[in-house]
């Protein structure tokens, strides 16, 4: 498959270490959780912006939009003015657990996160990975479109249940960006 790596092979150090930095991120998530008992993203992990680093685009709705994010699927996504065909990066590092056409989302993309939630990636034009495969933050995932119900190209965002699919709040780098707000990515290709 187009791109496809998988964690492992040569690296030594480096892969030592980055094993150690995320066993140790991933116990802070556990321990974090677990005594706080809370579950949403924004508690739970840091999300990065959905495109290469040093670009910046518009957030054309924002959660609880007035047009289609009211609902129990969507409250707390985005949709992003990304123009069709352009990369969409992994916002954390996870496991693929969708990617493929899904009802009035078109293509989409869902990666499991080790704190449990899911990215969901909608309007796709293209997704490079299947069900199984590992992906690293910032790993290029599919391009945006506007597949599905979409009236123009853009990429849907949120941070999900994996297993009921509800909407769940979040931030993107850190914030939550509103209708009309610009995002500037920091999320640099793995």
């Amino acid at each position: 498959m187009f791109g496809r790596k998988r964690p492992g092979g040569s690296g030594g150090k480096a892969t030592l270490s980055r094993r150690a930095g995320i066993f140790i991120g991933s116990l802070a998530v556990v321990l974090t959780t677990g005594l706080t008992g809370t579950t949403t993203a924004s508690a739970a992990g840091y999300y990065e912006a959905l495109f290469p680093a040093g670009e910046t685009y518009r957030i054309s709705q924002g959660p609880g939009g007035s047009y289609s994010h009211l609902d129990y699927y969507n409250r707390y996504a985005w949709d992003i003015a990304l123009p069709a065909n352009y990369e969409v990066t992994a916002t954390q590092a996870g496991t693929i657990v969708r990617s493929d056409w899904y009802g009035t989302s078109g293509i989409e993309v869902m990666i499991r996160h080790p704190n449990g939630l899911c990215s969901h990636y909608i309007h796709l034009n293209r997704s490079f990975y299947e069900p199984g495969d590992w992906v690293p933050q910032g790993r290029i995932v599919g391009w945006s479109g506007s597949t599905g119900s979409s009236t123009a190209p853009h990429l849907h965002y949120g941070v999900i249940d994996c297993n009921t699919r509800q909407s769940l709040p979040s931030t993107l780098e850190g914030w939550t960006p509103g209708t009309g707000a610009l995002l500037t990515s920091s999320n640099y290709k793995a």
